[in-house]
């Protein structure tokens, strides 16, 4: 039996409430938070990859500043910059899939 003092009591959905509800769908730091309603496919998808790109060269400015010896970065900085890049990756490796998918449909429809 584990004794209460080992395990801390910690209820992890007590703070969920505060967050409030979602309005809309953003991809915040994936470039479509400065794009307008307008914007073309062309336009969204050239934001995002800039974006991805930055975020992908974070870690290792991170991870050069930390090693030179600046103090206002911690090595949980860098480890937290590689996992958004490694996230960032993921959500774009399974964007392009579901695009060249959508159109491997569209071109099998008959006409």
């Amino acid at each position: 039996m584990i004794e209460s003092r080992i395990v801390p009591n910690v209820n992890i959905f007590s703070n969920i409430n505060s967050l409030g509800p979602i309005d809309e769908f953003s991809l915040k730091g994936f470039g479509t938070s400065s794009i307008s309603e307008g914007a073309d496919f062309k336009t969204v998808l050239s934001g995002m990859v800039s974006n991805l790109n930055s975020e992908i060269e974070k870690p290792d400015q991170l991870l050069n500043q930390q090693m030179m010896g600046n103090s206002e970065v911690d090595i949980h900085d860098v480890i937290t910059a590689m996992s958004k890049a490694e996230l960032g990756i993921s959500l774009a490796t399974q964007m392009t899939s579901k695009v060249i998918n959508a159109y491997n449909a569209v071109m099998n429809i008959a006409i």
